[in-house]
């Protein structure tokens, strides 16, 4: 049988010291996660009693909807174990969810594969590299497109600079690799063009330019060679 939790994530903390809650499911000791749509201090957050601490300002509104959540959840693995005694967990996240988004870091890995024979080889090791950065940053490979939002990305590029101590070019490097794949996975018609995230941020360029990317820059990416600065 599943186990549904609420999990603060605060490997995510982002600059102003807020962490994503997310809804686990485990199923034969396999993991997925759902974005609760909250971000949360650690001490605002109870683990054990599953609850937001009175010393938030709005704990029981957001109480109440997290239970709403949790109850919808167990409800429809509930219903999925009923009808189907084999569901695997990545089934159930998709009942949960109400809709099928694919899996951010599967496409990733397959489209890289594509392009390797028509790009430099530094070229895809730069792309696999910065892959593997994000997928580090996130903790989990089960990560779908729906999930890296404006917010997820503007944390992410904080995380690049402030922790990891990426230079500007570096920073610009890792955010136009995943909206490169964005780009690919929407020509391909895996995902919505609504689903793209990247138009709202901004990537610096020198402290007295900003670039804003749009959608024609992220088509014209494919081939950039950008693998200088520092790398972790």
């Amino acid at each position: 049988m599943a186990s549904v939790k609420l999990i603060l994530r605060t490997h995510q903390v982002d600059q102003t010291g807020h962490s994503p809650l997310y809804i686990r499911i485990i199923k034969d000791r396999k993991t997925k996660f759902i974005t609760a749509g909250v971000k949360l201090k650690e001490n605002e957050w109870d683990e054990a009693k599953q609850k937001v601490k009175k010393n938030h300002s709005n704990s029981a509104r957001m109480n109440a909807a997290l239970s709403q959540k949790i109850a919808d959840a167990e409800g429809q693995v509930a219903d999925m174990e009923r009808k189907i005694k084999t569901v695997s967990v990545k089934k159930l996240k998709e009942a949960i969810k109400g809709k099928e988004v694919p899996n951010f870091f599967e496409y990733a890995r397959k489209r890289l594969e594509k392009i390797k024979s028509t790009v430099s080889y530094s070229t895809y090791r730069a792309y696999t590299s910065q892959v593997d950065k994000f997928e580090k940053y996130m903790g989990t490979k089960d990560v779908y497109f729906d999930e890296i939002t404006v917010a997820l990305l503007n944390d992410y590029k904080f995380h690049l600079g402030d922790t990891l101590g990426n230079g500007d070019t570096t920073q610009r490097l890792s955010i136009i690799v995943l909206g490169t794949i964005f780009r690919d996975a929407i020509r391909e018609e895996v995902i919505p063009e609504t689903m793209f995230p990247f138009s709202k941020i901004t990537l610096k360029i020198s402290s007295s330019k900003r670039l804003f990317l749009n959608k024609v820059q992220i088509d014209n990416l494919t081939q950039l060679k950008l693998i200088e600065g520092k790398k972790r």
